[in-house]
């Protein structure tokens, strides 16, 4: 799997590098990749289908920038927390692929990033309501908390045998960032069996993504 490393860069590039590594992974299903990121402001990322006009009253603010995913889900707020995408074929997860396993793979990879780190985190156990609207407020079986708290929230999105999945991690503990990624980053190698490859965005990569920028500006 490549892996990219670190950027903080403008929400809606941000989103548009996910949908040009995704959609080139598309046209090579033997393409893979993994990155973690911040967003260089505060801004709010709504899920692929989702409405504004949906949200709660209040969590829009007029000075925040909101941008709009090429994954699903709900609303999240991004401040101090890090974020990750993945983007690679269902083959990596074996014959039975299924939804609910590549979430339940990648998510064990977390958790034993955070043990790594002395963190104690437990998996979630609220159901699925499809009508929340904000991504933090349900923890659902495949995802992460910490005291009680959502602290991992994911979304994905698939086409021909290629997956794509974004996550945010909250800032609820005390662990440096570049600590955090390292273990985090050992944690997907055990969980999805992969080696990394580092190499950064090409320019290619970044111009490409650029033109899609109106893409994923709300």
């Amino acid at each position: 799997m490549r892996y990219l490393g670190f950027s903080s860069l403008e929400p809606a590039l941000t989103m548009a590098i996910d949908e040009i590594l995704f959609s080139r992974a598309v046209e090579n299903n033997g393409f893979a990749s993994l990155r973690f990121f911040t967003f260089n402001k505060p801004c709010i990322s709504i899920g692929r289908n989702q409405r504004t006009e949906n949200l709660p009253a209040g969590f829009i603010r007029d000075d925040t920038e909101i941008v709009r995913r090429p994954t699903g889900g709900g609303a999240v707020f991004h401040g101090s927390d890090l974020c990750y995408s993945i983007v690679m074929p269902e083959a990596y997860l074996g014959k039975a692929g299924s939804l609910l396993k590549s979430y339940s793979m990648i998510t064990h990879g977390l958790k034993d990033g955070f043990t790594l780190c002395g963190i104690d985190v437990q998996y979630g156990n609220s159901t699925m309501d499809s009508e929340q609207p904000l991504c933090f407020n349900q923890a659902l079986s495949y995802e992460l908390t910490v005291s009680g708290k959502k602290l991992v929230g994911s979304a994905q999105r698939r086409a021909k045998g290629i997956l794509l999945q974004q996550g945010s991690i909250a800032h609820d503990h005390r662990v440096t960032q570049d600590i955090l990624i390292k273990a985090l980053l050992e944690g997907l190698k055990s969980s999805l069996h992969i080696e990394y490859v580092r190499e950064p965005l090409t320019e290619d990569e970044i111009t490409a993504s650029r033109a899609h920028i109106h893409l994923f500006s709300v």
